[in-house]
């Protein structure tokens, strides 16, 4: 994947405050969490109007980024309902894979 060229797909991001549509570009090559992979993750579905186990997949990436080290902005429950808010972009008709995620941009021995 070059500058140029986006991935096209129905994507929402919550970035910063903000919801922004399309593949936008969050992490730059000198960001901790690209070059030395301090980042957390979890996967999260919707589709046919449920999101199983969304409560879980929250609290999940919390605890992760606690293990890695991680400082998490925000609790479980506000992600559960950024979520929510989010879901509200897409018809309705076509599942979304859901990726509550923290990454790190600056930290360690390092700096």
């Amino acid at each position: 994947m070059t500058l140029a060229t986006a991935a096209q797909s129905a994507t929402w991001t919550f970035v910063d405050g903000d919801w922004y549509e399309g593949n936008v570009a969050i992490l730059g090559p000198r960001s901790h969490a690209m070059w030395l992979g301090t980042s957390v993750f979890d996967g999260a579905r919707w589709f046919e109007g449920v999101a199983p186990d969304l409560d879980r997949h929250a609290a999940r990436v919390n605890a992760s980024a606690i293990a890695l080290g991680l400082k998490p902005s925000m609790s479980a429950e506000k992600i559960v309902g950024l979520t929510w808010d989010g879901l509200k972009k897409f018809d309705g008709k076509t599942a979304v894979y859901i990726r509550p995620m923290y990454w790190a941009e600056h930290g360690g021995y390092m700096g």
